[in-house]
């Protein structure tokens, strides 16, 4: 038997309950439930999930099929000491980073001439701990006598939080897991998207995001990215296994396999590998398919069902991965602009502070930035648009404003991020301008027609001439 007294409720509401209820017997609608063969209680999959497409699968990262539309995917960069690695200022980014690498020098060193005085290795790593957080990966690098060495191309643009981008650190025995990244984004300036959805562990509700630069782990909580292409080294798919130095190839990362079954299904030799990914894109913001399968989104990796408005999504997937692409550059929403005082240095008059930004209504129709601006004319639509449990608006008010690391004291000032005061401003307008088009643009998707089909033997059903149509150009 079982009650649910509702989602997101704080302690006291919950013993409230308890208190109104006095016991069992207080609690007249019980629910009983069966578990189903997956052993679920409550949030009980769909079985129709299980017919849909896996998006990737643990077999097909280890070579063993390709009967999946991603080959590889991975989670997003783990760091374990974020103060230390991201800074707004890439100035503030190379400081800490020498600061830090310098730290782990020091104590590399003295392990590597035996002065480790007696002491276990936690111990003797809190003398060099001035500037670097430890962990245990960290310390089995140490351990292994991994050596690093200061350089200022490993700052990067990374993809930190949704439409927050930050400079980052980026130097694989300093982070706590690199996952795959390197494989996806392999340097600065790689070629690349990747779609990142909630992993499992995640408590946010499902969302998708794609991004051209290395995510964090976070991003999208507990974040699994599938990119479009992937990286590997030598050529032709045969790497230089004595060099790791080689040069990386890039290759499609959506499969063969995946391409010729979509083409057998809607009968059309013009889908191409990029029309794949920008229709999963689509599916992935539908309302009804994250509503049918909420708890399978929850349990494990997206399935893809095939729509029958097969273009219609490939479209609106095409327009919201260029809108969530260029969120720093797309067009800005016409809001109003009020200076609250204006005796003030251009220069201070934008300036964020450490106090979060925060609205003035109730409705959320105006912004306050700071003591002396006020950003007014918010419409309603852009709060109706989350990803990884917030709307862009609030990840951007929670995301600006100058914090400091309890444990480093280390400062991360957002206004090193812009060129000129004004800039904040222009960015916070171009947030609501791509949260409105997004609510658009999915408002607007059709109520799909899914086909709930096994594609594992898809081809077996057809003529040896009709399979030939649609093998790969």
């Amino acid at each position: 038997l079982y009650h649910d007294i509702g989602d997101y409720l704080k302690r006291e509401e919950k013993l409230s309950k308890l208190r109104e209820a006095h016991s069992i017997s207080g609690i007249d609608n019980w629910q009983e439930i069966t578990p189903n063969k997956h052993h679920d209680w409550i949030s009980q999959r769909d079985e129709a999930f299980q017919k849909l497409y896996p998006m990737g699968s643990k077999d097909a990262k280890a070579g063993k099929t390709d009967d999946t539309i991603f080959k590889l995917y991975s989670r997003g960069l783990a760091t374990g000491r974020d103060a230390y690695i991201y800074n707004f200022s890439r100035v503030a980014c190379a400081r800490n980073a020498r600061a830090m690498v310098d730290d782990y020098l020091g104590a590399w060193q003295e392990l590597s001439a035996g002065n480790q005085s007696g002491m276990n290795l936690d111990e003797f790593v809190e003398s060099h701990s001035s500037n670097v957080r430890w962990d245990r990966e960290l310390m089995n690098n140490l351990r292994r006598q991994k050596i690093v060495k200061f350089s200022t191309n490993n700052i990067w643009r990374t993809q930190y939080r949704p439409f927050v981008k930050q400079n980052c650190y980026v130097d694989y025995v300093l982070v706590c897991n690199k996952y795959q990244m390197d494989k996806i984004f392999p340097s600065a300036d790689s070629e690349n998207r990747a779609i990142c959805v909630p992993g499992v562990g995640s408590t946010k509700p499902f969302s998708a995001l794609v991004t051209n630069t290395m995510p964090d782990l976070e991003l999208v909580s507990k974040g699994q990215c599938f990119p479009r292409y992937r990286f590997e080294h030598g050529f032709d798919n045969q790497p230089d296994l004595l060099d790791d130095t080689s040069e990386f190839h890039r290759v499609d990362n959506i499969t063969d396999t995946a391409l010729r079954k979509f083409r057998i299904h809607y009968n059309d030799s013009t889908i191409t590998k990029d029309t794949i990914f920008d229709y999963v894109y689509g599916i992935l913001h539908d309302s009804m398919y994250r509503e049918r399968f909420v708890s399978d989104l929850a349990k494990g990796l997206p399935r893809i069902p095939l729509a029958s408005e097969f273009y219609t999504f490939v479209e609106a997937g095409r327009a919201l991965s260029e809108l969530h692409l260029s969120y720093d550059t797309c067009e800005e929403y016409p809001l109003n602009t009020e200076i609250l005082q204006t005796r003030m240095l251009r220069e201070e008059l934008y300036r964020i502070t450490e106090h979060k930004m925060r609205f003035a209504d109730e409705n959320k129709t105006s912004l306050i930035v700071n003591d002396y601006v006020k950003l007014t004319g918010i419409p309603s639509e852009p709060h109706m648009y989350q990803v990884n449990g917030r709307t862009p608006i609030e990840w951007f008010i929670d995301r600006y404003r100058i914090t400091r690391d309890s444990h480093s004291g280390i400062v991360n000032d957002p206004n090193n991020w812009f060129d000129s005061p004004e800039d904040l401003i222009s960015s916070f307008k171009r947030i609501v301008y791509l949260s409105l088009e997004t609510v658009r643009i999915v408002e607007a998707l059709p109520n799909p027609s899914y086909t709930e089909v096994v594609l594992d033997n898809i081809e077996n059903d057809l003529e040896p001439e009709i399979k030939q149509t649609f093998q790969l150009n």
